[in-house]
């Protein structure tokens, strides 16, 4: 599987992160932050996921991906949309609820021709890569009933791992 790579790009308050590779939990982080940067400035209309070239996501993306949803919900944006042909990654996101929270694609074209803003960054701490993880699977566990069931176990863990 190819390494992770997510690339930016905006148009007038829309912003299109598209996924390439195997994206894990490693890369959560700096997209996290990248992500929070952009709300903290205020300069979020709404937000596309672009999947086609994503191979594997894992549940802390998947997590950052709803968690990113309620965020842009609070900040009142436009919509949510998830674009994917695979229909591996289509199958796990309908089985989580995504549907219910984003428009979900499996063709936009041109949504992110031009995505040239690097959103990678250097491996993330333990504390960071931690609290990222812990944020994203309580995310999941709030966008439907299954996803707080899949997911309890994992943010006890979590949980009990925080320092005190």
């Amino acid at each position: 599987m190819a390494k992770a790579h997510v690339t930016h790009a905006e148009s007038d308050g829309v912003h299109v992160l598209r996924y390439s590779g195997k994206v894990d939990y490693m890369s959560a982080p700096a997209i996290r932050r990248f992500l929070d940067g952009l709300f903290d400035r205020g300069k979020v209309r709404g937000l596309i996921f672009d999947l086609s070239d994503a191979e594997a996501l894992d549940s802390t993306n998947l997590g950052l991906l709803a968690r990113m949803r309620e965020r842009a919900e609070r900040c009142h944006c436009n919509g949510s949309m998830i674009v994917s042909r695979n229909e591996d990654i289509n199958d796990v996101l309908r089985s989580m609820g995504f549907e219910q929270s984003f428009e979900i694609v499996s063709d936009a074209q041109g949504v992110a021709e031009n995505c040239s803003d690097c959103v990678d960054a250097p491996c993330p701490s333990t504390s960071e890569l931690r609290e990222t993880m812990l944020e994203a699977h309580k995310a999941l566990m709030r966008l439907s009933e299954s996803g707080r069931v899949q997911f309890a176990d994992v943010v006890a863990c979590l949980e009990s791992e925080q320092p005190h």
